[in-house]
This record gives C-alpha cells, sequence and structure tokens, in this order.
C-alpha cells in the first residue's frame, strides 16, 4: 500500500467513526430524555376520561323546553294538588295505615292510574333528588318551599323532560308517568306518594311522616271520615 493509499484510509477511517458517534447521539437525544435529568422530571398522568369532552350543538327542542303546567285537581280544603292527572277526591283511598310485606306500614298513598299518566307536582318547590332501583323503582324526592317538606313520587314509568336535580318547579307541572317500576308488581301501575317533614334537610330520605289522604282529599276526607265515625 502506498503512502497516499494509507492516507486516505486512515482519512475515511476518522470520518467513520465520527459519524457513528453523531448518529448515536442523535438516537438517545430523539428516543429519550437524557439519563441526567430523568430523575428530575414528573411522571405524566394520564387525562381521565370523564374530563374530556365533546361539546355538541344541543338540540332545539331541549333549548326551548318549557315546563308543562296542569290545572290539575285541588279540591275543596285541600293543600295539595292530586297529583295525577285526572283523578278525582273521591278516586282516592286513604291507604296510609296499610300494613305491607316485611312488617312495613305503608306511610302513604297509593293513586291508582293507567300507566303513563302525566304524574304532576302536587306543590311548589324543587326537585331535590332523582333515584331508581329499590322498592320505589324510578322515584322522585321534590322538596317544599320551606325547605322542611319532602314530597315523594315512586314507581315511576320515567320522568318528565327537562326533569333533573335541582329544578324548581310548579304546583301542577308534569314531572314524571305513572308507572309499575320497583315492587309495584307488573302491570300494577299506580303512583306511590308520601309526604315527610324533615328534622335535617341533609337526610332526605328520613322524613318524619304525615298522612297524605287528608291533605290532597280536604272537605272529602273529613266528611268520609265523619260518616264512618256515625
Amino acid at each position: 500500500m502506498t503512502a497516499l493509499s494509507m492516507h486516505h484510509a486512515r482519512r475515511w477511517g476518522a470520518m467513520s467513526l465520527a459519524l457513528s458517534l453523531s448518529l448515536s447521539g442523535c438516537a438517545i437525544a430523539i428516543g429519550a430524555p437524557p439519563e441526567h435529568t430523568a430523575s428530575s422530571q414528573r411522571p405524566r398522568r394520564e387525562r381521565p376520561r370523564d374530563e374530556i369532552v365533546i361539546r355538541a350543538n344541543r338540540p332545539a327542542a331541549e333549548e326551548s323546553h318549557e315546563a308543562v303546567i296542569e290545572p290539575g285537581v285541588l279540591a275543596p280544603g285541600a293543600s295539595l294538588l292530586i297529583p295525577v292527572r285526572g283523578i278525582r277526591p273521591d278516586q282516592l283511598r286513604d291507604s296510609y295505615a296499610d300494613a305491607r310485606s316485611g312488617g312495613r306500614v305503608h306511610n302513604a298513598i297509593d293513586i291508582m292510574a293507567p300507566g303513563g299518566t302525566p304524574v304532576l307536582a302536587a306543590a311548589d318547590g324543587t326537585i331535590h333528588r332523582l333515584r331508581t332501583g329499590g322498592l320505589g323503582g324510578v322515584t322522585i324526592y321534590q322538596i317544599g318551599t320551606d325547605g322542611r317538606t319532602m314530597y315523594y313520587y315512586a314507581h315511576l314509568q320515567r320522568y318528565a323532560a327537562g326533569i333533573r336535580d335541582g329544578l324548581p318547579v310548579r304546583r301542577g307541572q308534569v314531572i314524571a308517568y305513572v308507572g309499575d317500576t320497583g315492587n309495584a308488581g307488573a302491570g300494577n301501575y299506580h303512583l306511590h306518594f308520601s309526604v315527610g317533614r324533615l328534622p335535617d334537610p341533609q337526610r332526605y330520605w328520613d322524613s318524619e311522616n304525615v298522612n297524605p289522604y287528608p291533605l290532597l282529599a280536604g272537605e272529602y276526607a273529613r266528611a268520609a271520615s265523619a260518616s264512618r265515625d256515625r
């Protein structure tokens, strides 16, 4: 090998080594953070799925939804509207003290009506809680304007459009529909309705029960009671 050939060989060897080191350095810089900074970086947390919200245009019907208020039936001398469309006070039956399974007492009134009949708010107030499941099935807890009276609607088929927790409602407003959910029994369509006084509004499920029958039937209830006592 001539001196010129040896010179070229050494030159190309040095260039190959430099190029190899350069590419190795690029692989470290692109593929991973430098080793001396790995311990100083905080681990990346994944964004929770329920925080990823893709907003869509709300339907026009939802934007323009208006509460449906019906006159309902307010019996003479009654303080509450009968909470099922088309039911008269003489159709009500006082089942407040009736026995129920497991040694329970009813502590409510059952208002019989065809499935899908509108359920009306018995008084002004606020939808406190919507719950499904258990003996009541589809239910509504409505708190009165005094903040101490709870109205409970159970065995509902479904809620009316727009009904949600915290929604103010007016007497006669359609809030749900009569159903047979919970332990009502298939086809036994009725509204289970109860009234309670709340010692502690935070414990909305734990009220002191009040018989709703005279509050709904008014003078008819008093007349029926007087005739039984004769």
